[in-house]
């Protein structure tokens, strides 16, 4: 049993000295060593990116009317559920809403999140 092993590791030592064997490891090694550097300058910068447009978007709500504009729009549309004129239309408008697709739904708390989302979470930090 025991000259059994030691011919598989001498037969394990030639495979491990033979320069086909040698090469394709240290294309492979070098292959892996490349991919880790790669990833590593992607994620640089990624992080960059998105520090610069994060400081640029800041930088843009500050002196943004979006927020008050959003908040106009939905109060108009909850007063005029309240005014009879408009009752009619308000009821037909949410049975049409009925029929919209889900992708719709997300389109817009996307919109209200996003503008409501940063300043609120801003103004909350602000205060404490």
């Amino acid at each position: 049993m025991e000259r059994w092993q030691g011919s598989r590791m001498i037969h394990l030592l030639k495979l491990i000295n033979n320069p086909l064997t040698q090469l394709i490891t240290q294309k492979v090694v070098g292959g892996i060593k490349n991919k880790i550097e790669k990833d590593k300058i992607i994620k640089a910068k990624e992080i960059e990116a998105v520090k610069t447009v994060s400081v640029e978007q800041i930088r843009q709500q500050e002196s943004s009317y979006k927020d008050e504009w959003l908040v106009v729009v939905f109060s108009l549309i909850f007063l005029a559920h309240f005014v009879p004129a408009f009752q009619e239309s308000m009821l037909r408008g949410w049975e049409i809403l009925e029929y919209a697709s889900d992708y719709f739904w997300i389109i817009i708390l996307t919109i209200v999140g996003a503008s409501f989302g940063v300043n609120t979470v801003k103004k909350f930090k602000g205060n404490k």
